[in-house]
């Protein structure tokens, strides 16, 4: 009872709020890092007025209280990172103890420094393998002429208008796939080839009619097939001169 009335005793002859000295301590201690909790406990070291007195203060000066709660919101989402428990297990590795938190491979969220693995965050956005009537449908989308950017784009092969129907998937995921199923990679990487040589056979003919388009498709998977064993073949287009920017 004697301390509580020690304290109370203080600001008996005080004037309601802060005073100038002390809102600018207040304010001090809340840019070092201080929340409103620490500076108006008085069990604490950094104590400086009581809580009603600060919320007083607040009423009488709503701009200075908008620059405290702004600082207070940082100061605990601060307060609470450096505390945490996640941040203490990810300091060398991330949360499933498989990659390293170092370099490249740390990803920081947001302006207080939230940590993340980076190969773990592009791992949840792939999510899970692809299911194997999914894989079938990528196979013969690419097999009929379809290239990366028209399945996860929605580009067509030879330019034009962006169509979403065209769309299968998406690039995380396909890239995840061809990583988990070499033989899925394979066939990718041969067809795409192919397909990106005759879109821009099709990108040099654009006014062409579809059945000379139809065509060009033709002798433009047989060429890549002739050119890929290693023949020397003539152009079956002229070359456009290129213009200076």
């Amino acid at each position: 009872m004697k301390t509580r009335r020690k304290t109370s005793r203080k600001w008996w002859a005080m004037a309601p709020g802060m005073t100038p000295a002390l809102a600018r301590r207040f304010e001090q201690g809340m840019k070092r890092g201080d929340t409103v909790m620490d500076l108006t406990s008085p069990e604490r070291e950094t104590y400086v007025v009581p809580a009603s007195r600060y919320k007083v203060h607040c009423s009488m000066h709503p701009a200075w209280a908008g620059r405290i709660a702004k600082l207070n919101k940082k100061n605990i989402s601060v307060k609470s990172r450096d505390g945490s428990d996640r941040r203490a297990l990810t300091q060398e590795y991330c949360l499933k103890g498989l990659h390293r938190m170092q370099g490249g491979n740390v990803m920081i969220v947001n302006a207080i420094g939230h940590r993340r693995c980076r190969t773990c965050h592009y791992a949840a956005a792939a999510g899970h393998p692809m299911p194997p009537e999914k894989v079938e449908e990528i196979k013969a989308a690419v097999a009929a002429g379809a290239t990366f950017n028209q399945i996860c784009n929605g580009h067509p092969p030879g330019g034009g208008e962006i169509d979403r129907s065209l769309i299968i998937t998406t690039a995380p995921k396909l890239q995840r796939q061809r990583k988990l199923d070499p033989e899925f990679d394979a066939f990718l990487e041969t067809h795409f080839a192919a397909n990106i040589f005759v879109g821009q056979l099709l990108r040099h003919n654009r006014d062409a009619s579809e059945e000379m388009k139809t065509t060009l498709r033709l002798i433009g998977k047989i060429r890549h097939k002739v050119k890929a064993s290693g023949a020397q073949l003539p152009r079956l287009h002229e070359q456009r001169p290129r213009r200076r920017r």
